[in-house]
């Protein structure tokens, strides 16, 4: 009966405002994805002026993990066991420092500037897939990275605004994330993502581990609680927007990742008093639309190329 009255729900949306279905869930669930991630960042923003972010770090994996490896085994372990530990432990390493450092950086930098500069990320893997996977490089993308870039640099504004060390840090997060990006897409081709995400909870567990117990203070009963939050609301991020993906077309669920950047400039606000400034905004605006205008032509092109094959194929057969 739920699943029936959703159905009608999201058909009535999207009839209202021009969509298809698919496309109307997988918009709803696409912002959802983000005011997750951005009250995640919030809760750690907040958490992180209590206890060391590197402990948060350890709980939050910690916690994933343990939430999640009793439902992805119910049915056996074969499901979630690696075909190569390496590449898993690799993934895990890098994917451990890029979150570690964003915990690190959320007390120090303003969550709207963190939600800015994190779009980077997706322009740093695609320069990557194209010199480390030889993926083809035209002309158009070259010019919508260059634009992003220079969104980038409204961010940053370089030479005008503190470069402090919690900025630096982000980068390097974006940087990081970018390359955790590249990774998955090797290791998606043996692993499952149930396995992925899994293994890098895993290894980011025993990674900060180490630095957990050196920066350690026992979190209280409201921190704990806090720090529960923290993992339900990185799943729920998660897989919301992986079902954002599966049920409707990356251009139109692209484009909400902007709304990461509304939430963050309304929940800083709101909670630390961060006003957000115009070259935030901006710069957010033009990467945003580089990576969508990318997006777009991928598409476009993806489908160029497979109705040639099929005129191919119904001629040669």
């Amino acid at each position: 009966m739920m699943q029936i009255s959703f159905s009608r729900l999201a058909e009535y949306g999207a009839a209202r405002i021009g969509m298809e279905p698919g496309n109307f869930i997988g918009v709803c669930l696409g912002v959802f994805s983000g005011l997750t991630l951005m009250a995640n960042g919030a809760i750690g923003k907040d958490l992180g002026q209590e206890i060391d972010p590197f402990v948060i770090a350890f709980f939050r994996s910690v916690l994933v993990a343990g939430l999640l490896i009793p439902w992805f085994a119910r049915n056996g372990f074969e499901r979630i066991t690696p075909s190569n530990h390496r590449l898993q432990f690799l993934n895990g390493v890098v994917f451990t420092a890029a979150f570690a450092g964003w915990f690190w950086a959320l007390p120090r930098v303003q969550l709207d500037l963190i939600a800015a500069i994190g779009f980077t990320s997706q322009l740093f893997a695609i320069l990557g897939a194209i010199l480390f996977f030889g993926e083809k490089s035209r002309v158009w993308r070259w010019g919508a990275l260059c634009v992003g870039l220079i969104g980038a640099l409204v961010i940053i504004q370089p030479g005008y605004a503190e470069m402090t060390p919690g900025i630096i840090v982000v980068i390097g997060t974006a940087i990081l994330f970018s390359t955790n990006r590249l990774i998955i897409k090797v290791v998606a081709t043996r692993d499952n993502p149930e396995t992925v995400v899994i293994w890098q909870s895993v290894w980011a567990s025993i990674l900060t581990l180490p630095l957990a117990v050196y920066f350690w203070s026992t979190p209280n009963f409201a921190q704990i609680c806090w720090l529960v939050g923290l993992a339900i609301l990185t799943i729920l991020s998660h897989y919301s927007m992986a079902w954002a993906l599966r049920v409707a077309d990356i251009v139109a669920v692209e484009p909400t990742t902007f709304m990461r950047l509304i939430w963050a400039s309304l929940l800083g606000f709101i909670f630390f008093g961060e006003v957000p400034q115009l070259p935030t905004i901006l710069g957010g605006l033009i990467v945003l639309g580089s990576i969508i205008y990318i997006a777009r032509r991928e598409r476009r092109d993806g489908r160029d190329a497979r109705l040639v094959r099929e005129a191919a194929e119904t001629e040669a057969g």
